[in-house]
C-alpha cells in the first residue's frame, strides 16, 4: 500500500462500475420451469422416465486369501530353555523344565498392514499410528500351545536335508556408509540360519 502510483493523469467524477445484474422475476423463473416441462414431454417415453444418473454398480470385493494351516510343535522334540514363541506378537520364552499342558499362545495370525500412516494387522481391525504402538499391540487369536520348535524337519535316507543342503546368494541387498575409522556394512536377507552362514569378503 506504501509504494507509489507510477502513472499520471486527470481526475474523473464518472462512476464507471458495472451495475449488478438484475435479480430474475417469478415471471421468468416460471417460464423456465415450464419450458423444461414441455421439453420432458417431448421427448420419448423410454428417454423421459430414465433416471438423470445411474448409479455405478460396486465393484465385487475380492476374496480373502486363505488362511495358511498353523504349524504346532513335534512332541518329541525337546525345547531349548530360553526359545520364543514364533508367533507373531506372542513373545514368550520357554523356561527350563515348565509343562506344556495348559499353555495358551495369544498371538496374530494374520500378517502386518501399514496404510496411509496407519498400522494394525490382517486378523484384527486395531489400528495405531506410532510404530512403537503397532508392537505392543496384543494378540487377537488364542491357541493351546506355543510354538517354539515347528515340526519336525523332513529326512531322506535318515539324513536331514536342510543341514546338507547349502545355500550361496550371490545378489544381496546392501547398503554402507564409512567414517574415518570405521566401515558399516548393511545386508539385507530373511530367514538365515545365524549359526550355519557367513559372508566373505573377495
Amino acid at each position: 500500500m506504501t509504494i507509489p502510483p507510477c502513472t499520471t493523469g486527470t481526475h474523473s467524477t464518472v462512476d464507471d462500475t458495472p451495475a449488478p445484474d438484475p435479480p430474475p422475476s417469478n415471471e421468468d423463473v416460471e417460464a423456465k420451469i415450464k419450458a423444461q416441462k414441455e421439453k420432458q414431454e417431448n421427448l420419448p417415453p423410454a428417454v423421459s422416465r430414465a433416471p438423470i444418473a445411474q448409479q455405478a454398480p460396486r465393484p465385487t470385493p475380492s476374496p480373502a486369501p486363505p488362511e495358511a494351516e498353523e504349524e504346532d510343535d513335534d512332541p518329541s522334540l525337546p525345547v531349548p530353555a530360553g526359545t520364543t514363541c514364533k508367533r507373531k506378537a506372542c513373545g514368550k520364552a520357554y523356561a527350563a523344565g515348565q509343562s506344556r499342558e495348559g499353555e495358551e499362545c495369544v498371538h496374530h495370525p494374520g500378517q502386518p498392514l501399514f496404510h496411509e500412516g496407519s498400522k494394525g494387522w490382517t486378523c484384527c481391525k486395531r489400528r495405531v499410528l506410532e510404530f512403537d504402538e503397532f508392537l505392543k499391540l496384543p494378540g487377537c487369536t488364542t491357541k493351546s500351545r506355543h510354538l517354539f520348535l515347528g515340526a519336525k524337519k523332513q529326512k531322506q535316507d535318515g539324513v536331514n536335508m536342510e543341514a546338507e543342503e547349502e545355500e550361496v546368494i550371490k545378489e544381496v541387498r546392501n547398503d554402507f556408509y564409512q567414517t574415518a575409522t570405521t566401515v558399516i556394512a548393511s545386508l539385507y536377507l530373511k530367514n538365515i540360519d545365524k549359526a550355519r552362514s557367513r559372508v566373505e569378503f573377495t
